[in-house]
Formats: C-alpha cells, structure tokens, sequence
C-alpha cells in the first residue's frame, strides 16, 4: 500500500456537477461552500452502500428512483367512487394541476392580462392562446424591449387564496414570477432580482413539489431535475393511505376479501403517527433525511425529514399548523385531539361548524365564563375566539402599488384565551347592529385593538422582526380604526416597509457585487444590512465566507459563527468554519464542524464530501469511507465522493474495491482530472496491478503538465507517478 500523502485528494469535489449551498455564499470559494439539503448521522440508520459500480466500457446513466408503487386517484375511483367523488372537490385533490384541468384566474381574459409591477423598466404579460396559457416578462432595456415567454405547464393553487404557476425546461420545472391572488382578484408577484438576467423564475425544489403531489420521480443529486411523465398531480388518496399498487392487485386477485390489504388507514393510527401524515406538509417538516418520497403514512416522520427549528410565525416555512396544536393545552389534556377532530380530509373544508362540534365533545358551552357577557349570536362561536385569523407574514407578494402583502389570514392553530380575539368578536357584531351605542363601542374596540396591534409593530420592530411588524401594522389597519390611529398605523407600516424592502434590495446588491469579485463593496453593503438587522444570518455567512476569501481569519470566524445562534437552521457558517479548519490543517476540529453541519442538514452530498476529507487526513478510514458513501447515496454522480471512497478504501486495505470505486471518479470525469487519476493509479498499484497504475500514472502526468496554470500536482505526487510509470517499464521523463 502507497504511504498516505494528504495531497491525492485535493479539497475540492472532482466533478462538474455540484450541489449549491446557499445562494449567498456560493461566490468565490467554490467548494468551500457546503451546500444545503437534509438526514441525520445520529438518527438514521448507517448509510445505504452507494450504486453499484458497472464495468468499464459501461456508460454512467442518470439514477431514477423508481416509482414504488403510486398508481393515482383514477386506481381508487372504481371501487371507492362515492369516496373519489368528494375528495375530488378538496383544495387538497387541486393542490397542483395543469391549466387544462380546471378554470384559471380571471387575469388571464382578455383586458385583464397585463400587468405593470413597481419597477418601471418591468412588466408581464399573462396571455392565452387556444387552450395555453403563458406569461411574458417585458423588460425595458437601452437597446429596447426584452421579452421572455414561458409557457405555464402547472398550476398550484386551488381558487381560494393564490395560485401559482410552473413551466417546463426539458425535465426542470421553474416557478414563474406572477401570481394570480384569489382575494384582491388581481395579479401580485414574487420577488426577484431585475439585473438577474431577464429569466425571472426561480427554482422548484423537490421539498415544494412533494407537499403539493402525490409522486413524481426526482433525478438523485440534481437540484431541479424530474421525470414529467411520471408526476400523479395533486394530494390526491395515496398520499395519506400509502402506495396502492399492491392494494389494487390484491383485491382485484381476492374480490371477497377484507377491505385494506396493503394500504393505511390513519384514522386507526397511534396519534402522534396520524398527526405526522398531516405534518409531512402542514409542518416545518423541509430538510430531508432520505430521498423524496420516501416517508410512508404510518412511519415515523423524523426518520425522513429534519423539521425545521423557527423562532416567530413569519420564518416559518409553512402555516406550520401542527407545531402551535401541539402547544395548546386541548391537545396536551386530549388523548383523541388531532388534525381530523376538525378536518374531514375527504370533503371540502367547512371552518367553523366543524371545529366548535369538536370543542362541545370535551367542553359543555356553559364553561365558557364569557358567555353570559356575548351577545348570543356570538356566543357558539368558539373558533372565532379561540383560534382567531391572524396575519403570517411567512407568505406575501408584491403588487403593482404595495410590497409584503399576505394573500389570506390563518387560523391560529394554539388553542387558548387570545383577549384581542374576543375583542375582535365584539367589534364585529357591534357593526352589524345601528343604534349610537353599538357605533361608539365598535369606535372604541377598535381603537384599543389598533393600539394593540401597533404596540407589537413596534415590539417586533425592537426586535428586527420588520417582517413581523409589517404583518401587526396590517392588522391595525384591517379594523378600520380611527383617523389618529390609522394615521400611526399607516407610518409603522411605511417605516416597517421601507427597511425590509432595503435590507432585502442590499442583500442581492450585495451578491452581486461579490458576484463580480467586489468583495471590498460587498462587504461593506453586508456590514451595513448588520447594522440594521444584526441577527441576519445570510449576511453573517456571506460576510464570513467573503472575509475568508480575503484571509481575514478572525472576523471570518466572528461572522460564521454567528450564522447557526441566529438560525439553527443554517448549516452554512459551520461548513464554511470546517472548511477553514480544513485548510489550517485542523483536521480534528474541521470534522467536528462538519459533524455539526450534518445535524442541520443530513442530507448533504457536500457536507458529507467535506466531513470525509477530514477524516481522512486523521486516518480514520472506516469513518471516512462512511461519509463518501452517504455523499454518493444523496448523489450517485459525485466524482469527489467515488474518488474519496477510493482512496479511504484503498488505505484500509480493500485494494479491489478501491479500483472500482477510483475507475468511477475517472469515468465521470472523463479521464480528464490528473488528481482524480493519480488516485485511480494508486488503487491499481495497491491492487497489484502495475501495468494499469503505469498507464494510468502517464496519462496523470501528461494531464498535468499541459495544466493552462502550469502542474498542479504536488511534487511529491509527481514523483510518485513517475514511479508508477517507470514500475510499468516507462522511462521517466526528465
């Protein structure tokens, strides 16, 4: 076996393609970056071995997950039509479908399809031609209009608060800027960057199109790549009874049979496994542990997704509904509480009647002490008072004349005694009745409620939750309150506004600058959003990261560790703190970091990558092979993660194996990476085989030696290689 030499692998992944990290970070040190993602090393079990290795003259195709059984909600209807009938009618059924499978918004008619945004230099343009429907981004520029037309492929949304619209880019799906809103029945948009390139899309994610589908395949390791044709659109049956495949073959074999072979019935679950069928998409639930689509109704959640840890409503990713049920004491003093004590999953959702028949099944309307004081027909409303409508700021637009609009208001899903709510009951039925009286209470309520609502504006402004108290300055403004109040609530808002509308604009000027290799400007616009928002942590992780690339150590290390206390959700300042650990050869305390990093996002090829180099400079073979093959499972086209594997086995003696896994790396790489074949020359000499690690060697130094920069290979690493070259009967080049 060759003497270890710390140098065979570079720190850098061996390979074209590779996972992002966070957008705001991805500048500069390329792999320093460590990408984001999610699985567990302390909760799951040891990792899957990675795809075989095929033979040489075998072509490396793409990984498809295959489909494990999901046949869609037409399999079900045949045997269940009663069933198949009424959920078709549920937001759940429509959560995604293609603009040809219902009605789409009235902005689309004629007369209704342009829309100017607050940019003037930008506007769309929502058309239909025949039975397609497309949105153009007209953008003014020096040299005239530059028009970009996509078509709309898919629609999210079900005509109740907004719907949003995806196209197609060969087997990547794009979401598009515009956004048709259901309760102002007009057009609002996203946000974007104008000097981004024109495209005005972002990316789809896997964790998005999971939570609005029934299945669909997802090319392993890429961000946004699929299979079209397999998608079974909408949150249709098998998404809460499992696969049905084998359920739909059994009972056509076994007509007579007991009804539910093969599939779940939540309702008979333990409580905490119904309610996590609910949570896979009505929870923080982002980070995964495993592929999509893995997770089956039944199981236990946290075995598949890491949930997200949020401090306030508005970061949450979700309206996160189980988390704040889970909160109220009904829930904690309930055996029998959960998500369908309200909701019927099978028919179209009824809000109040439903929730109070619930609440009469543990509490007897004379226990309610206020309702000798409420007016009686208000007094049987227990949602209204219990589970108020509040604005979550962690959904919002832009429209043409505003900024950080929420489309609808949420139920509260903490069950409790919320004071303002009752307040809100009151002013409510007050303006429902004439008389001088009911005028100079609902003048009074909501006058208090409004001083309410701008005494937390301004907690959540103390508190650089701008977000927040655009959200409190809103609600003040919804009850109509008086003129002085309304005067203050209108100033919060535009103050509330203004500063979150620059610290977002800041953040992608910053980006750009650092983009351009400015990182002088970049860190100063970054220095200057801290002074503002110092709990930002995008700011803190790009910050640190640029005062790395500059070899400013100690506010690196300042600025990253920072990251993870203001957003334990946040892997990125402790990838990069291993990184920087990495190259100061602090192999130990880069493991460590990226030990940490790993607890945050478990399913990270990158994270895992990065965690084997350390391990491999301590020597610890087992441990870093370990993390070369979860990086390959995550993704199966990562040559850094077969090149590492390679040299960890190699190290701990499975010559054969680690010749497989070196040919891999080469093969991905096209035999083109002198640092990939200098590890693929040392397999074959440690397997013995001399004439192939010669070959091999050759083509590594010649590689290398046309490098534009000059050799990149260590001199010791060229020594090396000639050797092998010269054990193969090659004469050294001097």
């Amino acid at each position: 076996m060759a003497e270890h030499d710390p140098h065979t692998l570079p720190p850098r992944p061996a390979h074209p393609r590779r996972l992002p990290w966070i957008v705001w970070v991805a500048v500069g040190l390329g792999l320093a970056a460590a990408g984001l993602a999610a699985s567990s090393w302390w909760t799951t079990p040891a990792p899957p071995p990675p795809p075989a290795v095929d033979s040489d003259d075998e072509t490396d195709e793409p990984v498809v997950v295959q489909n494990p059984g999901y046949l869609g909600p037409q399999a079900c209807a045949p045997c269940h039509p009663q069933r198949a009938a009424e959920f078709s009618s549920t937001t759940h059924f429509r959560a995604c479908r293609r603009p040809t499978d219902g009605p789409m918004p009235a902005g689309f008619a004629p007369g209704m399809g342009r829309y100017p945004t607050r940019d003037p230099d930008l506007r769309f343009e929502m058309t239909q031609v025949g039975g397609e429907f497309f949105q153009t981004a007209v953008q003014a520029t020096p040299a005239g209009d530059r028009r970009a037309t996509a078509r709309i492929d898919l629609v999210y949304g079900a005509n109740k608060a907004d719907e949003v619209f995806f196209t197609w880019r060969g087997d990547s799906l794009s979401e598009l800027m515009t956004v048709w809103v259901h309760p102002w029945n007009r057009w609002a948009h996203t946000s974007y960057d104008r000097h981004g390139g024109g495209d005005f899309t972002r990316t789809t994610t896997p964790r998005c199109l999971e939570c609005h589908n029934t299945w669909f395949e997802h090319v392993p390791g890429s961000v946004n790549r699929y299979r079209p044709d397999t998608l079974i659109l909408g949150v249709s049956c098998e998404r809460c009874h499992g696969p049905g495949r084998d359920h739909a073959d059994f009972h056509r074999a076994h007509p007579g049979a007991r009804p539910g072979h093969a599939v779940v019935n939540p309702g008979r679950l333990p409580r905490d496994r119904l309610m996590e069928v609910c949570t896979q998409c009505h929870g923080n639930v982002t980070k995964y542990r495993d592929r999509p689509f893995s997770y089956r109704p039944g199981e236990l959640l946290e075995t598949y997704y890491r949930t997200a840890v949020t401090k306030h409503p508005e970061e949450d990713h979700v309206a996160n509904q189980g988390k704040y049920l889970r909160q109220s004491k009904c829930f904690q003093k309930s055996d029998t509480l959960t998500c369908v004590s309200c909701h019927d999953p099978h028919r179209p959702h009824a809000p109040g009647a439903v929730a109070a028949k619930a609440c009469l099944t543990c509490h007897q309307p004379a226990a309610c002490t206020d309702r000798p004081r409420l007016p009686a027909a208000v007094r049987d409303d227990c949602v209204a008072c219990h589970m108020p409508q509040r604005v979550w700021m962690n959904v919002h637009f832009h429209t043409a004349d505003d900024q950080y609009v929420p489309p609808i208001r949420r139920y509260q899903h903490r069950i409790g005694i919320h004071p303002t709510a009752r307040s809100e009951v009151l002013l409510a039925w007050h303006r429902t009745q004439s008389g001088d009286g009911s005028r100079a209470a609902a003048d009074r309520l909501a006058g208090e409620l409004a001083g309410h609502w701008l005494a937390e504006a301004e907690t959540c402004r103390r508190e650089y939750r701008f977000l927040a108290a655009i959200g409190a300055a809103r609600e003040a403004l919804r009850l109509d309150p008086p003129p002085a109040a309304r005067e203050k609530a209108l100033a919060a808002l535009r103050t509330a506004i203004g500063t979150q509308a620059k610290l977002d604009a800041d953040l992608v000027e910053a980006l750009r600058e650092a983009n351009a290799r400015r990182a002088g400007p970049a860190a100063d616009i970054l220095e200057r959003i801290l002074t503002v928002k110092p709990d930002l942590a995008v700011a803190h992780s790009k910050l640190g990261t640029l005062y790395a690339q500059g070899g400013q150590t100690d506010r690196a290390v300042e600025h990253l560790a920072a990251v993870a206390r203001h957003d334990p959700d946040n892997a990125s300042g402790l990838a990069m703190l291993g990184w920087l650990a990495y190259l100061e050869d602090r192999p130990a305390d880069a493991a460590d970091a990226y030990r940490r990093a790993e607890q945050i996002e478990p399913f990270d090829a990158k994270i895992n990558y990065h965690w084997g180099l350390s391990l491999i400079k301590l020597g610890r073979w087992p441990d870093a092979a370990t993390r070369f093959r979860r990086a390959l499972t995550i993704d199966p086209g990562h040559a850094g993660g077969y090149q590492g594997l390679s040299h960890a086995l190699r190290e701990d003696g499975h010559a054969d194996e680690a010749v497989q896994y070196g040919r891999r790396a080469a093969r991905l790489t096209e035999f083109q990476q002198p640092d990939v074949l200098v590890t693929l020359a040392e397999a074959y000499a440690g397997a013995g085989r001399a004439a192939e690690a010669g070959a091999v060697a050759a083509k590594a130094l010649d590689l290398d030696s046309a490098q534009p920069g000059g050799p990149a290979l260590t001199p010791q690493m060229r020594r090396r290689m000639e050797d092998r070259r010269g054990a193969d009967g090659l004469a050294p080049r001097r």
